[in-house]
């Protein structure tokens, strides 16, 4: 589909943006690599541009302007002699998310907006894997959710992609406002509400309004798919909503659902049944994906109802979803040294997702031994203490709960993992402590044990992934 030419009196409002000069040439896309310069795109360019050189590519590919930071240093004249535009702007940040605004209205494509307090980047991919299976869809780049990254997602926007897929964050009341009404999304997915942002906003009931505010902006005629099976989910005000909401979980109460769930060679297997269209007709889908996890199953419904939504033929979501590789550090599952099955699940967990994750271990793991290499799930701030100690504490009891080998517990509160699980009756010979990942680096290499499955899980807090790195010296 065609995008709507930007033209220059659309940027001349933008606070903090000057036209220099300016020809007679509409914008159609915006680049950010000098690579990428095409007929009639606007360049936002680096400070370290040489002027003579990129003026020279400019004209031979019939470009239409550059961005440049003020002060610009550039000879506009020389410039306006060329027809090439010149737009000077105080703040880089600001100008882009003001520029994507504009760009995102030029698209009447479907545009998916993740959020939820975990699952947001596994989600997003899955819905870009299966959207790519049936037609050209834009997927935002890894973690890529504060408000600048979905500017940034949104001005990769080009004319040949028919839907696109993004995830926003959320630091705090009104950035989600923000962020969304940069995206304005056809379709909005809520994987989860948990407590990730709990020491920031207070409450769950805080939580849950900071994310609704991405109500504001969904389309009224787009749908809302949300996680059934939470129950901070459930509390999410969708009567402020006026469009279809539908909801995923692993029963036949919800729209779409999972049956027969099975974890072999960690892989899933799994069977989704969907309602299409007014009568409910069930759609049946056998699908596999390369990851395991009750809440991966979760989010690869939520990316299945988006398909079927968008009219996508069963087998192209099927074959979507089987094409899903995990990014390192979301339940990522690979062979390591020894005879080892590595779970690199250590991207910035919070406690819920980690107690989740917990449950399911026993499930899938095919009687090998477990090793347990467990950091931080909570920043470490003194004023957060008595919360921080507690849950982790509980997390400690779900270990004990857990037949493992050994674990190595690493961070300011991870001592609570081991009094957690001491409670639960597991001996103090299989569990070991350390304050930082550096000390804990020799005695993880010589514990290893052949065959086991290792599991790594920690906040960004504690980087656990210098020790996954280290299992690559022992290949």
């Amino acid at each position: 589909m065609k995008m709507e030419r930007i033209l220059i009196r659309e940027l001349e409002d933008i606070p903090g943006g000057k036209v220099l000069t300016w020809g007679n040439k509409p914008i159609k896309y915006v680049v950010r690599d000098p690579y990428e310069l095409e007929e009639n795109c606007l360049y936002c360019c680096s400070p370290k541009s040489a002027e003579a050189s990129l003026l020279d590519k400019m004209v031979m590919c019939n470009a239409s302007g550059v961005v440049v930071h003020k002060p610009c240093g550039f000879d506009v004249e020389r410039w306006k002699e060329t027809g090439i535009g010149v737009i000077e702007v105080d703040n880089w940040i600001m100008f882009q998310i003001a520029l994507a605004r504009i760009y995102r209205t030029k698209f009447k494509v479907p545009l998916i907006q993740v959020i939820g307090s975990a699952g947001k980047t596994t989600t997003k991919d899955m819905i870009g894997s299966v959207l790519n299976a049936g037609m050209p869809a834009l997927v935002g780049y890894a973690n890529y959710n504060t408000a600048f990254g979905a500017a940034s997602n949104i001005l990769d926007l080009r004319d040949f992609h028919q839907a696109a897929v993004v995830e926003t964050g959320m630091k705090s009341m009104g950035y989600m406002r923000f962020s969304s009404s940069i995206i304005k999304p056809s379709i909005a997915v809520v994987t989860s509400i948990q407590r990730a942002h709990y020491v920031t906003l207070g409450s769950i009931d805080k939580i849950i309004e900071a994310k609704a505010e991405i109500l504001e902006f969904l389309d009224p005629n787009g749908v809302l798919i949300i996680n059934g099976e939470d129950n901070n989910c459930n509390k999410f005000p969708v009567h402020k909503y006026g469009g279809r909401v539908l909801r995923y979980g692993f029963s036949e109460n919800y729209d779409i659902w999972a049956e027969d769930i099975m974890y072999k060679e960690f892989r899933t297997h799994f069977v989704a049944m969907a309602k299409r269209g007014k009568r409910g007709k069930k759609v049946k889908i056998d699908c596999t994906m390369n990851t395991v996890g009750k809440y991966n199953v979760a989010n690869a419904l939520a990316a299945i109802l988006t398909g079927v939504e968008l009219g996508m033929d069963p087998r192209d979501i099927r074959q979507g979803l089987a094409d899903f590789k995990p990014m390192a550090g979301r339940l990522k599952v690979y062979a390591g040294p020894f005879d080892t099955i590595i779970i690199d699940d250590n991207f910035n967990a919070n406690p819920d997702s980690t107690q989740l994750l917990l449950e399911e271990i026993p499930k899938f793991t095919e009687n090998r031994p477990i090793m347990l290499v467990m950091g931080d799930v909570e920043r470490p701030d003194e004023q957060i203490k008595q919360y921080a100690q507690k849950v982790h504490f509980i997390i400690g009891q779900q270990l004990g709960r857990i037949n493992f080998e050994k674990l190595i517990a690493i961070g300011k509160w991870a001592t609570e993992y081991l009094t957690g699980a001491k409670s639960e009756g597991v001996p103090e010979s299989k569990m070991e402590y350390f304050e930082t990942v550096k000390q804990a680096k020799e005695y993880f290499k010589a514990a290893i044990i052949p065959g086991s499955v290792i599991l790594f899980k920690a906040s960004v807090y504690v980087p656990v992934r210098n020790l996954i790195r280290t299992l690559d010296d022992l290949k």
